[in-house]
């Protein structure tokens, strides 16, 4: 074998196995890779991570302060001013987990643990004193009224029995006592109506802190610190069918679809849990997840790429309620306006949900005085890093309201005002933003090897068209020089 087919031989194997390497069977190996490492198998890291995250979520609250409650009391408009935030770091586990091999599923229940962080929530400490609409009573007054109004005298007598102290719609307590600890619902007296709307609490007592048989405490999150939730997920664990349904929703305490909603749409479960997302995403992939905390899925909007941390992403956001998602209506003779939703059926209490500070809901804003609805303070944001699926960052913010307004069967609410009016009681942010340290992972154990790779095959293929190259240009002269050559 001359020369020049050697070279020829070594330039085609150099080209063919940059070629096969570089783009079919290292692209493979990698989408193959990234794929598996996404499945919640139960041994792999990948269902650790995803049972007991490394990392804990910002979770931070902030309140709102009644400044005027007796002028609100009388009928006033109301007038607030935002405490917070209170911040502390979540932890967002997930227990009692039952693999079903069959059906490639996992079935949990979410537990929150909420951990102080003082230095960042300074120099504000938990013990101010705060005027807010009092949630319980309200709360109790009009579910009463939505269910069983011949029963609002028999509440209105119960009152000063359950809530000796309270003179007003308004109740009063430090930020800790109003979020945590817990304000008094008195049940020892022996009168009818006290007696009689004490047999309901104690039957309907979940979200309440048990002191006793007769003694309760309601608070905004209290009850939920470090307990396992009742609510139980089934997801897919993208092991042994389709990876790209990984954590993909399919039962919700153990039913396929809701019964919260007037209609089949929005009663319907689909997307994530909220922990996890698919991998290879492109801005047409469907990023809808699942919350049990409002009852509904939610399909963030894609806006654009850009970049975190060195790292491509896209960038998306969400509203809470689209104009053409009617069924989340649950009066159409009186439908919320814009972007709010009635979690009455979902909660068991009138919870409105809108976004911090009515944005997207601005047609609230002239309920109340006190309110600056801003973009990037109050939307919904979430940056994805596309080809492994990571939330590099990510932040829910939802308000939580209640409306007030006169009930003339209500002692302590028949002078306000006679408009309904929604009232923000609080608002929360939920999420994190991935540092360096984590991103550079990605980088490190992606990115980097795809950089080498990239190169590499360039190399080969330039090689193979070398030695190619250089096999022609000899055989190339060894042909000219047979030509040249006298003959004798």
């Amino acid at each position: 074998m001359g020369a020049p087919t050697t070279l020829t031989v070594i330039g085609i194997i150099f080209l063919m196995f940059g070629i096969f390497v570089g783009w079919f069977a290292f692209p493979k190996m990698l989408h193959k890779k990234i794929l598996e490492s996404k499945s919640l198998n139960p041994r792999s890291n990948m269902r650790q991570m995803w049972t007991h995250p490394p990392i804990s979520a910002d979770f931070k609250i902030y309140l709102f302060n009644v400044t005027n409650p007796e002028e609100a009391q009388r009928g006033e408009k109301v007038i607030i001013k935002e405490v917070g935030p209170y911040v502390y770091h979540e932890w967002k586990e997930k227990e009692n987990l039952i693999d079903d091999i069959d059906e490639d599923t996992v079935e949990f229940s979410f537990k929150n643990t909420f951990i102080f962080d003082e230095m960042s929530t300074l120099p504000l400490t938990g013990d101010e004193i705060l005027v807010m609409p009092h949630l319980a009573m309200i709360g109790m007054v009009t579910m009463t009224k939505m269910m069983k109004p011949a029963a609002l005298g028999l509440v209105n007598k119960a009152i000063p029995f359950l809530y000796p102290d309270q003179t007003s719609a308004f109740m009063t307590g430090t930020a800790n006592d109003i979020m945590w600890n817990g304000l008094d619902i008195n049940c020892t007296s022996g009168e009818f109506a006290a007696v009689a709307i004490c047999s309901q609490i104690r039957q309907n007592s979940a979200s309440l802190h048990k002191v006793n048989k007769d003694h309760f405490k309601f608070s905004l999150f209290g009850v939920k610190n470090g307990t396992i939730e009742s609510n139980r997920y089934t997801v897919k664990r993208g092991y042994k069918t389709s990876p790209l349904d990984v954590g993909q929703v399919i039962r919700f305490n153990d039913k396929h679809k809701m019964d919260v909603w007037p209609g089949d749409e929005c009663n319907r479960i689909y997307g994530t849990d909220t922990t996890i997302f698919q991998s290879f995403i492109t801005q047409e992939t469907n990023l809808a997840s699942f919350s049990g905390d409002i009852c509904r899925s939610l399909t963030p909007d894609f806006l654009r790429e850009t970049k975190y941390n060195g790292l491509n992403v896209f960038e998306y956001s969400a509203v809470l309620v689209k104009p053409e998602e009617k069924c989340f209506c649950l009066n159409p003779k009186k439908c919320l306006k814009p972007g709010a939703l009635d979690l009455t059926n979902c909660s068991g209490a009138p919870i409105i949900a809108t976004f911090p500070h009515f944005y997207k809901s601005e047609e609230y804003l002239n309920n109340i005085d006190g309110l600056s609805p801003e973009v990037e303070k109050h939307k919904i944001q979430m940056y994805f890093e596309p080809m492994t699926g990571t939330p590099l960052l990510g932040y829910k913010r939802l308000q939580f309201n209640i409306f007030l307004k006169k009930e003339s069967k209500i002692s302590v609410m028949k002078t306000l005002n006679e408009d309904e009016k929604l009232i923000p009681l609080f608002w929360v942010e939920e999420g994190v933003a991935l540092n360096k340290t984590w991103t550079n992972q990605i980088k490190n154990k992606l990115f980097l090897p795809i950089t080498i790779m990239k190169y590499v095959k360039y190399i080969f293929v330039a090689f193979g068209i070398i030695f190619i190259i250089l096999a022609m240009v000899i055989n190339y002269n060894s042909v000219k020089t047979v030509e040249v050559t006298p003959k004798y």
